[in-house]
C-alpha cells in the first residue's frame, strides 16, 4: 500500500476566483489541470519545486502520480526553472513512495516541468530543457517543455509519453479558451467494487471445479483440464451451441480456463480494468458489460473459428471492459483524465488483439473472441459516453439495467446446472465405445471382447460380447453376471440405446443364459416383457427359437 501524499501549501496563483479575462497561459493551465484531477501544491519531499516554479501541482491515485512545475514566462520573460536534472532526479526518487504497484510492478513517478513563453524557443533555451531528462529505464519519467503562445506551439525535450502530454498543450493553446466549469466532469461516489470481486471468484471456483470434475486426458499446461473436460462444463463451440441449441455454454465459457496461467492473467486484467470501470459506470452498467463480452466474444469466436474448437476463458469480457473504458474516455475533455483512460486500455488491448504479441501454454489464443467482446464492449461504451450528461455523478437507465442483472443471474444459474446435466451425460458418453472401435460383426465382438470391456467396461455391448464369449465357453454364470452387470447400466441405456434392440438382445441372451441352467421360471420372467407380437401376430425369429414366450406345460 503506498503512503498518503501530504500536499504543500499552494503558490499564490491558485485563487479560488472565477476566471479572469486577460490572464496568461500559465494561470489558465493550471486551471484546466485542476479540472482534471490536479491538485495545487506537492508532496513534502518536493517542496524545493515550490521555490522553482510559479505553480505546482500534483496528480496522485494511490497507483500513479505526477507532479507539474508551471513557469509563467510571459509575465517574466526572464524567469526560468530554477532546478537542475540531479536536483529533480533526488526529489522524483523521494517522491517514488506515493506510486503504487500493478501486478507486482512499482510504477513510475512522472514530473513535468512547462515553461510558458510568449516567443519561441531560442537556442539557449532549447539547450537547458534538454537537460532537463533521464534514461529510458529511470522509474522518475522526467519531461521538460516549453509553450510558445504566440506561435501556437510546444517543444518537448523527450518523446517519453507524459499525462500532460505535447498533444494535449497544442490543442489548449491552440483552441479557444472555454471556463473551467463548462468542462468540468461530475466525480462519481465511492463504490466497492464487490461485482467485479465476485465475477473474480467465480473464476476461481468454476477453475476449482475443473479440477474436480476432470474428464479424460490432462491438457497441456499447468492444471491444464482437457478438452473434454472443457466441453462437458461448458466450452463454447459451434456445434454444440448453433446445432446442438446449447446455447447456455455462452455464459459459462466465459469462466472456465485452460490452465492456471490462462486464469491468472485474465483474472489480473480483469481484476485492474473491472474495478476501474466499476468505480465509474456503476454495477449495474457494469454487469451489462459482463454480458455484452461473454455473448459477442462467444459469437464472432463461433463465427470465425473452425468448428471442431472449443472456446473458453474470460478474455473477451476483458476486452469488452478495455473496449468500453476507451470509449468511455470520450466523455470526458482533451487533457490528462482522458489520457489516462486511454493508455491504459490501449496498453491492455492492442496485444490481445494482435496474434504475433500473444502466446499461452495449454492452447491457441481465441483472438475472435477478443474482437468480439472489444467490438461489443466499445459499442455499449460509446452509447453510454453519448447519453451519460458530464453533469450526472451517475449514469442514466440504472433501474433497468439492474433487472436486466438479476435476469442475466438467473440465467447464469440455469446455465451453471444445464452444465452440471450435461457433464453427467458427456461422463456417460466417454464410457461408451467409439464407433470406429465398435466390432462389426458378433464375431469379430466375442474375439475382441476382454480387450473392450477391459477399455470400456461401463459399456453394455462389451459386457454382451464378453458374455457371448463366456457362454460359447460353457462359462454361464459369468456369462449370467455380465448380462445383469449390462442390464443395470440404465443410465446409459436410457440416454444412449433408448429404442435400439441393445436392451432386447441383452434380455434375450439372459433368458437363453438362465434357461440353458435349468432355470426356465427365471428365463420366462426375464423375456416376457419382449414377448409382444407384431401386427402380423407373429414374434421376432429369435423369441420364437428360444421358445420362452409360450405357456408354460
Amino acid at each position: 500500500m503506498s503512503a498518503q501524499p501530504q500536499h504543500a501549501s499552494p503558490p499564490p496563483v491558485f485563487s479560488s476566483a472565477p476566471e479572469q479575462e486577460g490572464e496568461s497561459f500559465a494561470v489558465y493551465l493550471a486551471r484546466r489541470l485542476r479540472v482534471q484531477g490536479f491538485t495545487p501544491g506537492t508532496f513534502p519531499e518536493a517542496a524545493a519545486l515550490e521555490a522553482a516554479s510559479d505553480a505546482v501541482l500534483t496528480y496522485s491515485d494511490g497507483r500513479s502520480a505526477v507532479i507539474v512545475c508551471i513557469v509563467d514566462r510571459e509575465q517574466s520573460s526572464s524567469r526560468v526553472f530554477g532546478l537542475d536534472v540531479t536536483a529533480l532526479e533526488r526529489i522524483g526518487r523521494d517522491c517514488l513512495k506515493y506510486t503504487g504497484r500493478i501486478s507486482g510492478t512499482k510504477q513510475p513517478l512522472g514530473l513535468q516541468v512547462i515553461e510558458v513563453g510568449g516567443a519561441a524557443l531560442t537556442e539557449v533555451d532549447r539547450e537547458r530543457l534538454h537537460a532537463l531528462r533521464l534514461g529510458f529505464f529511470s522509474r522518475v519519467h522526467l519531461h521538460a517543455m516549453h509553450v510558445d503562445t504566440h506561435g501556437k506551439a510546444v517543444w518537448a525535450s523527450t518523446l517519453r509519453r507524459a499525462k500532460v502530454s505535447q498533444g494535449y498543450l497544442r490543442g489548449l493553446v491552440s483552441a479557444p479558451r472555454v471556463m473551467a466549469e463548462d468542462e468540468d466532469v461530475a466525480e462519481p461516489p465511492e463504490r466497492k467494487p464487490w461485482l467485479t470481486h465476485v465475477f473474480l471468484a467465480a473464476m476461481a471456483l468454476a477453475f476449482l471445479a475443473e479440477q474436480l470434475l476432470r474428464l479424460g486426458a490432462k491438457g497441456e499446461g499447468l492444471l491444464a483440464p482437457g478438452v473434454q473436460t472443457l466441453v462437458a462444463l461448458g466450452g463454447v463451440n459451434a456445434g454444440l451451441v448453433v446445432a446442438g441449441g446449447q446455447w447456455w455454454r455462452l455464459l459459462t465459457a466465459p469462466l472456465l480456463h485452460g490452465d492456471l496461467f490462462h486464469l491468472l492473467f485474465n483474472g489480473v486484467c480483469l481484476g485492474v480494468v473491472g474495478q476501474t470501470l466499476e468505480s465509474l459506470v456503476g454495477r449495474a452498467w457494469l454487469g451489462l458489460l459482463l454480458l455484452v463480452g461473454a455473448l459477442g466474444g462467444g459469437a464472432l469466436s463461433m463465427a470465425v473459428n473452425d468448428a471442431s474448437v472449443v472456446s473458453v476463458g474470460a478474455s473477451g469480457v476483458v476486452t469488452a471492459l478495455l473496449g468500453a473504458l476507451l470509449a468511455m474516455s470520450l466523455r470526458y475533455p482533451s487533457g490528462p483524465e482522458r489520457t489516462q483512460l486511454q493508455v491504459m486500455s490501449i496498453q491492455m488491448l492492442l496485444p490481445s488483439l494482435m496474434p504475433v504479441a500473444m502466446t499461452r501454454t495449454g492452447g491457441a489464443i481465441d483472438f475472435a473472441a477478443h474482437l468480439g467482446g472489444a467490438l461489443a464492449g466499445g459499442a455499449v461504451g460509446l452509447v453510454l459516453a453519448q447519453v451519460w450528461s458530464r453533469k450526472e455523478p451517475e449514469p442514466p437507465a440504472r433501474r433497468p439495467l439492474l433487472v436486466l442483472g438479476w435476469v442475466a443471474l438467473a440465467a447464469l444459474l440455469l446455465s451453471v446446472g444445464s452444465a452440471w446435466r450435461y457433464r453427467q451425460t458427456f461422463e456417460l458418453e466417454l464410457a461408451l465405445i467409439p464407433a470406429e472401435t465398435l466390432p462389426v460383426t458378433p464375431e469379430d465382438g466375442m474375439r475382441r471382447a476382454e480387450d473392450l470391456l477391459s477399455r470400456y467396461p461401463r459399456d453394455p455391448r462389451a459386457r454382451l460380447f464378453h458374455a457371448l464369449a463366456l457362454a460359447d465357453a460353457g462359462k454361464l454364470s459369468d456369462a449370467e453376471a455380465e448380462l445383469r452387470g449390462a442390464l443395470a447400466e440404465e443410465a446409459i441405456l436410457e440416454n444412449f440405446f433408448r429404442g435400439s434392440r441393445l436392451s432386447l438382445l441383452l434380455h434375450e441372451e439372459l433368458a437363453s443364459v438362465l434357461a440353458r441352467q435349468g432355470r426356465e421360471r427365471e428365463a420366462r420372467a426375464v423375456i416376457a416383457p419382449f414377448c409382444t407380437p407384431d401386427e402380423d401376430g407373429r414374434l421376432s425369429p429369435n423369441l420364437t427359437r428360444l421358445g420362452l414366450c409360450t405357456a408354460a406345460p
